[in-house]
Order: C-alpha cells, then structure tokens, then sequence
C-alpha cells in the first residue's frame, strides 16, 4: 500500500499537470494571431465600413459551411445596415472538388455575380460534390454559370487559367498561417467563431457587444 507521502506527491503532480495543460491552452489561445484580411469587393456584401466585420472562412464541399449560410443571412437581416460580411475560400484537399467549387465562384466574382454563384454551388452541393470525373464536375459548374448569366466564355477560360488557381491556394496558405484549421470559422471584430451554433450563440452576444461598444445598437 502507498505510503501517505507517496499519496501526496501524486496529488501534487496531478494539480501540476493539470495547471501546465491548462496554462498551455491559454498560451495558445492567446498566441492566435488576430486576422481580419482584406478580400475583393465582389466577395463583400452588407455594409461598407459598418461596425460589425465577419469575415467567413469557407469550404463550397463542406456540409458545415453549407448550414451556416442561413444563419449568417439571419444576421445580416437582423442587423441591417451593421454588418459588413467576407468571403475568404479555405478549400480542404480531402474534399474533392471544392478547390474547383473556389475556383468557379471565384471566376464568377470576377464578373460581379459571386454571390449568386456562391448561393447556387452551396444550394447543388450534393450534386456537383458527388460528380465522378473532372469533364463531370465541370459540366456541372458551367451549367450553373449559364444559370447565373454569366459569359459562359469568359468563365471557362477563367477556370483554366492557372493564375486563377494560384490565387486560391495562395489565400488558402494565408488562412493556414493564421491558424485557420476549421470550416466554418467567422471571425467577428477580431473573434473567432467556429460553425453555425456558435455563430447562433455567443457569436449573437458578441455581436451585439461590439455594437454597444459601438453606440449603434
């Protein structure tokens, strides 16, 4: 049987051990970098230089971002004329198609319809996310620009462009190195809020927060 001594020191390094992991997880916490990037103006909508910036991290394929985008409208509706909301791609490689679903919004956004775009792609994601061939996907995604009334021209040579892809991968590193690791995450002025409960809960408190902070609520 363990000595009474031997008992306490064991407590005491479980009380240790507990305190580094959690001065560990504050240190962590803390040293996230702040970052609220600046994106093209096709992918901000709301309103400029309002008091409340989201700024959305994204995936097209991911069945989370597809189920935030009610509830970000819900807050645009809610707030109007108080919110400013980005678009930032964070397309994952386990998701097949969604650096092409980035692409393709993006290419959209070039000719001002980005929004449309993006309300489409999420609207058909269990559809082009499960087409079989890359001739496949993209008969989807030009099937959705001529929906949309874009330049069916202009937007494939877009997508082929390899500018157009290195722009995306140059975002999504970016992200990364902000410590971007989940999709969805909104940042808030300067929050960060992963997935549409969050968003829906103390993203709502944080929000309303800034804007008596801000005297506009």
């Amino acid at each position: 049987m363990p000595s009474k001594d031997s008992q306490t020191r064991r407590v005491i390094a479980g009380i240790g051990l507990l305190l580094a992991t959690a001065v560990i997880a504050t240190a962590g916490r803390l040293m996230t970098p702040p970052f609220e990037p600046g994106v093209p103006a096709y992918r901000e909508k709301g309103t400029p230089g309002a008091p409340i910036v989201i700024t959305e991290f994204s995936d097209f394929q991911c069945p989370a971002c597809q189920q935030v985008v009610g509830p970000l409208h819900q807050v645009l509706t809610l707030y109007p004329g108080k919110i400013s909301l980005r678009f930032r791609h964070m397309p994952w490689d386990f998701h097949r198609w969604a650096a092409a679903g980035a692409a393709a919004a993006e290419c959209a956004g070039k000719q001002g319809k980005f929004w449309e775009y993006h309300d489409l792609l999420f609207a058909r994601q269990g559809a082009w996310s499960l087409a079989a061939t890359p001739e496949a996907n993209l008969s989807d995604f030009l099937r959705y620009a001529k929906e949309t009334g874009l330049d069916e021209t202009a937007f494939g040579s877009c997508l082929k462009d390899p500018e157009t892809a290195k722009a995306i991968e140059k975002e999504r590193k970016e992200n990364r190195d902000a410590w971007i690791n989940s999709t969805p995450t909104m940042v808030i002025n300067g929050k960060r809020f992963i997935g549409s409960h969050q968003l829906r809960t103390v993203g709502l408190n944080h929000i309303e927060n800034e804007l008596k902070k801000a005297g506009r609520f």
